[in-house]
């Protein structure tokens, strides 16, 4: 039974037979020319980046610092760098069956997001495009993966059901641009968000605990991937200028060669979808990062995926002091001429 989780170590604790989950697991050597494993542990409160020295390692089996091993661990937590780390002193595999407490999973169930995920592609107009998109969603092999997929490995949504939950999150923001943009193509739009990284599911393996690049992920990658499956459904079921209207979102989707699109974004709609996708992306990972900040320190170590930045955690409402009565404020009568400033 597990007793301790990641979101409630301290420095200085000593762990004796607890269990945690190997997400990722590789070599170095230390100063000395010797080899010792990094590892990063987690449990569905958090994640803990560990070291097994030379001196611990020797004696252990190295095999089982395989990621998506589930192991009982002995170790002391330090800090190093204002950073907590656990400092392995024993392993071995765990016999642990119920894995519910390793996986971080979205906050909101699978089985409610899929419904709502339904529904938005039901307000697609046209109805052969709605057709094909609910066709592929709804491919047996696909749903089973696409309802509790992680968005990506460890950047953004690195969670159960996070792929699901970002989709969502883009199409929600995509909402908000009705009012301002009515001459965007909202059909071509949501289809689009659904669609943009449905190659993942292809792009992943998702068996056992855990996940990594399947070979073909790796060979072809989530872009290509994304773009056959589409093909696959959608090539003369659609309109033609629908159809390559979405494989050039899927393609662009990136925003840049530089980050592997094969083609830069060149309608309004390819434009808001990316953009749409970096607000989602981005904001989730400061939001992450911002939560794991050790308890106590007021910024996060250096974060490559936003640009190297330490953010920055502080209470952004103060609370009002307790000595001091609340002071209700009346909302004046609104007449026609008060009307509310946009800004």
């Amino acid at each position: 039974m597990k007793n301790i989780f990641v979101k409630d170590l301290k420095k200085g604790d000593s762990l004796f037979d607890e269990d945690f989950l190997v997400l990722e697991s590789d070599r170095a050597l230390d100063k000395n020319g010797n080899e010792y494993c990094k590892v990063t542990l987690m449990d569905n409160t958090g994640r803990i980046e560990g070291k097994v020295w030379a001196d611990k390692l020797n004696f252990l089996d190295k095999a089982i610092f395989t990621p998506g091993n589930l192991l009982t661990l002995s170790a002391k937590i330090e800090e190093f760098k204002g950073v907590f780390q656990m400092n392995v002193t024993d392993a071995r595999t765990s016999d642990e069956t119920n894995f519910d407490n390793f996986l971080e999973s979205s906050v909101i169930p699978a089985e409610e997001m899929w419904e709502e995920l339904i529904k938005e592609i039901n307000t697609i107009k046209d109805a052969k495009l709605k057709k094909v998109v609910l066709e592929i969603v709804n491919n047996k092999t696909t749903s089973e993966i696409l309802k509790y997929l992680p968005a990506s490995k460890t950047v953004h949504h690195e969670f159960r059901s996070g792929l699901l939950q970002h989709i969502l999150e883009m199409l929600e923001i995509s909402r908000s641009l009705k009012r301002f943009y009515p001459t965007i193509n909202y059909d071509v739009l949501t289809a689009g968000i659904v669609l943009h990284d449905i190659g993942k599911v292809q792009e992943f393996d998702y068996s056992g605990i855990g996940v990594k690049y399947s070979t073909t992920g790796t060979l072809m990658g989530h872009i290509n991937l994304g773009m056959l499956m589409f093909t696959k459904y959608a090539e003369g079921k659609i309109d033609h200028d629908t159809f390559e209207h979405i494989c050039h979102l899927i393609l662009s989707h990136h925003g840049s060669h530089e980050f592997g699109s094969p083609v830069l974004p060149a309608t309004t709609e390819a434009l808001a979808l990316t953009n749409i996708d970096n607000l989602s992306a981005k904001t989730r990972t400061a939001d992450t990062a911002t939560t794991r900040i050790t308890e106590g320190e007021e910024f996060s170590d250096y974060n490559k995926w936003l640009g190297g930045v330490r953010l920055w955690k502080k209470e952004r409402i103060k609370k009002q002091d307790k000595d001091t009565p609340e002071t209700k404020v009346s909302e004046p009568e609104m007449t026609p001429l008060d009307e509310p400033s946009l800004f």
